[in-house]
């Protein structure tokens, strides 16, 4: 195969030759550099004026691919960069090299030709593969914790003395000493962890006491911390070197602040939804000036929590001996807050002024349901509250529109206003409906939707059952729309209570008659039940 003639190939395809010659010494055409590389393994040499090129002088060809220059009809095959003997006009030797080099070109662009199209599909494959076992070793990890954040107890675990300098050894040894470190290991109720070294690094390179404070002379080993259960306490013990000073040999000011900051709000977090909060407020007085390169102690206590809201109070002090007061240097208030994108109902009943509820009004037609309704709307609107009436006229023209009034069709009928009256309530609206409902099973679906709640943290909404109670034949004397007439006659299928059944309610919150009391007074006993039960609040 070495042995054929070039020159007539080189006469019928000078532009392809040039294309090879290039894609053969382009740094772009790794599998030639190879091939390059096993001619020289295999004890070849190529010609030149002064004799035969050793591999030594091959690989400098190897190494130097941009010196080359396309060759033209009737030069050598490549044009040596100066420093490098020029090549002769082709001998056997070479023509023989140029044409393998050529054909392994040609080979490793033909689709499927060769063995360097399947190993570069190879590499490409296993790249891929091994990226994605990587990419979801990474998710997992960071999955399993808690988007990466580490807990109470690897957070102690994270720092190793002995890998730290001398000063950092020297501190080390010396919190874990003192007795304060070692009464607050004892106590049962306090979770002991380094705060900062519960952040990933990619997090606590941007952090400013995490990273940027942290090191020889600021602080050079993490502060441990001991959280009271439930956010009630909290205490931390942190040494703080001589280059955060303000005025030399005193602790700057902005780094108490920021102490104070970080220790008040993270002695709360357990103790507010979600676990998270950030800072409204922080008033800080300064007591006395903080000696830089001593230990610190921050003792901080929720003082109050009310939702998303809590209030802590706090101070820095000198370590003392058993036995002697600490110096105060500076005491601090906080009010923290959570923040989160969409507020819980209690947050939102507080919020408002008033808690949200349903009153289910049900009993049959021309109970006095709708006029009850009405008046009781009214009444909590003179009052001052939020509240909205759903009947008939304001549902079946238009949610119900599409429902007749068989049994499956009104049971579809209240399902739908179930889910129209809890959302009312669950904006912190007392939501009023007055239906025949006489089903006590659809009833009782309804109760159950205003109990459920996706937030286990959210108070259920209460649902108050009325029950107008009438007898059928005082109903059909009042028959102000003429609807019992035009049953007893035949013209209207499934009335409640001539063809079709009323059930009444077994255990109403309410029970109300408003044959033997004026509207007024069932008004005043639905009221009168809401303050007692607490859901309604009269100032």
């Amino acid at each position: 195969m070495f042995g054929r003639p070039i020159a007539r190939r080189l006469s019928q395809r000078t532009s392809t030759t040039s294309r090879l010659n290039h894609r053969a010494w382009s740094p772009s055409a790794p599998s030639l550099s190879r091939s390059v590389q096993r001619w020289q393994h295999s004890g070849a040499t190529i010609a030149n004026g002064e004799g035969a090129t050793t591999m030594a002088d091959s690989a400098k060809i190897k190494q130097t691919p941009r010196s080359i220059k396309h060759a033209s009809d009737g030069e050598s095959h490549a044009a040596f960069a100066p420093g490098m003997m020029r090549s002769p006009p082709p001998n056997r030797q070479t023509t023989n090299l140029n044409h393998w080099l050529r054909r392994r070109s040609r080979c490793a662009g033909k689709p499927g030709g060769g063995w360097t199209l399947r190993r570069g599909v190879f590499y490409v494959m296993f790249g891929l593969g091994f990226g994605a076992v990587g990419a979801y070793g990474s998710w997992h990890t960071l999955k399993a914790q808690g988007l990466g954040f580490y807990s109470d107890e690897e957070s102690l675990k994270r720092f190793t003395p002995e890998e730290a300098n001398v000063e950092a050894r020297r501190i080390e040894d010396t919190i874990n000493n003192l007795p304060l470190v070692a009464e607050q290991r004892q106590r049962s109720e306090m979770v002991e962890s380094r705060p900062h070294l519960k952040m990933p690094g990619q997090y606590r390179a941007h952090s400013l006491t995490g990273s940027a404070l942290a090191g020889p002379g600021k602080v050079p080993v993490p502060a441990y911390a001991w959280l009271e259960k439930g956010g009630k306490s909290l205490v931390s013990v942190v040494y703080v070197g001589e280059e955060l000073c303000g005025h030399p040999g005193i602790v700057h000011g902005g780094f108490l602040a920021t102490m104070l900051d970080e220790g008040l709000a993270r002695c709360c977090f357990a103790a507010l939804p979600h676990n998270i909060g950030v800072t409204a407020n922080l008033n800080i007085n300064y007591r006395k000036p903080t000696p830089a390169g001593s230990y610190l102690v921050l003792r901080a206590e929720t003082t109050k929590v009310e939702g998303r809201k809590a209030w802590v109070k706090g101070h820095i002090e000198s370590v003392a001996a058993p036995g002697e007061t600490p110096t105060v240097y500076a005491d601090a208030t906080a009010f923290n807050i959570t923040w989160h994108p969409s507020l819980s109902r209690k947050e939102r009943n507080q919020l408002r002024g008033q808690r949200g509820l349903t009153i289910w009004l049900t009993g049959l037609s021309a109970s006095g349901k709708s006029t009850i309704a009405t008046a009781l709307e009214q009444h909590l609107l003179h009052l001052g509250r939020t509240a909205y009436r759903l009947d008939g006229d304001n549902v079946r023209f238009g949610l119900n529109k599409d429902l007749g009034f068989s049994e499956a069709h009104r049971t579809e009928n209240i399902r739908r206003i179930s889910e129209v009256a809890k959302l009312f309530a669950d904006s912190s609206t007392i939501a009023i409906t007055s239906f025949i409902s006489p089903y006590r099973k659809d009833r009782d679906v309804a109760r159950k939707l205003h109990a459920a709640s996706p937030d286990a943290s959210d108070e259920p909404i209460p649902f108050v059952e009325v029950f107008v109670h009438v007898p059928l034949e005082i109903a059909e004397q009042r028959d102000p729309k003429g609807l019992y007439k035009k049953a007893r006659a035949g013209e209207i299928k499934e009335f409640t209570g001539i063809s079709a059944p009323y059930e009444e309610p077994a255990s109403p919150e309410i029970t109300i008659k408003t044959h033997e009391n004026s509207v007024e007074e069932c008004v005043a006993q639905i009221v009168d039940w809401l303050v007692d039960k607490g859901y309604l609040q009269l100032s």
